[in-house]
């Protein structure tokens, strides 16, 4: 029984990792970021360099907001919010030229425009003084996580698709689109992970559903086979 009840408790885990990731993912459920999964999208470095920035903003200013909450009023929390974001993008900025200056250069306004993301804005407000810190860290976490995994996906395709390269690097491909790193097929890229990831989110939760059924069932089967035995007379 207690090898049984693990094995639930670890399925459950692993499928509450991968609905965050993927059915809960707050970039493809919520909407949230997709001018940068559309716009930006266009190669494996901007990819790098989009996540990285977002990883420094978002979970620097989803700390900053597990203090500030405790000492400011609701109404001024999203100056707070905004200004701790901005502060970290000036910094990321400049470490970004440094490693990815090309890059940089072409992201142009998205990079300054990721101090007001709607992830970051949205999970930090609704941060309370009354919360833990480690869910709120782990969730800031996974979310940035989610993003990075959608940045990737779109621009590995992007690339690879439009450029015949990854990485900048020539490599042989099946199929070549020139038109395929422009916003309107980035648009249309999204529309089909948007319909996905919903599909998906569907077969996960029928998934755990039948398989907390199978498992309790079991568990039902056992119990009644273990009442309905008759009680053993004691050795003479």
């Amino acid at each position: 029984m207690k090898l049984e009840l693990t094995r639930i408790k670890r399925y459950r885990k692993k499928h509450k990792l991968m609905g965050v990731l993927i059915g809960k993912n707050p970039v493809l459920v919520m909407g949230l970021d997709l001018p940068f999964l559309i716009v930006t999208s266009v190669s494996l470095r901007a990819a790098t360099a989009i996540t990285l920035e977002l990883f420094c903003i978002h979970m620097g200013t989803i700390i900053a907001a597990l203090a500030l909450c405790r000492c400011l009023p609701k109404w001024a929390r999203p100056l707070a919010y905004v200004a701790v974001s901005t502060f970290i993008m000036i910094f990321v900025r400049l470490w970004l030229m440094r490693l990815f200056p090309t890059v940089t250069a072409d992201l142009g306004m998205y990079i300054y425009l990721m101090a007001v993301n709607g992830m970051t804005f949205v999970q930090a407000m609704s941060v309370e003084k009354e919360h833990k810190i480690y869910p709120v860290i782990s969730g800031a976490f996974l979310s940035a996580v989610g993003f990075a995994l959608a940045m990737f996906l779109v621009s590995f395709f992007r690339e690879y698709t439009g450029n015949g390269t990854l990485w900048g690097t020539p490599v042989p491909y099946l199929l070549r689109l020139n038109g395929i790193r422009a916003p309107f097929f980035g648009f249309i890229l999204v529309g089909f992970m948007l319909a996905g990831t919903r599909f998906l989110n569907k077969k996960l939760m029928a998934f755990a559903l039948n398989e907390r059924a199978r498992k309790e069932a079991r568990f039902k089967i056992v119990d009644d086979d273990v009442t309905t035995q008759p009680p053993r007379r004691p050795a003479l």
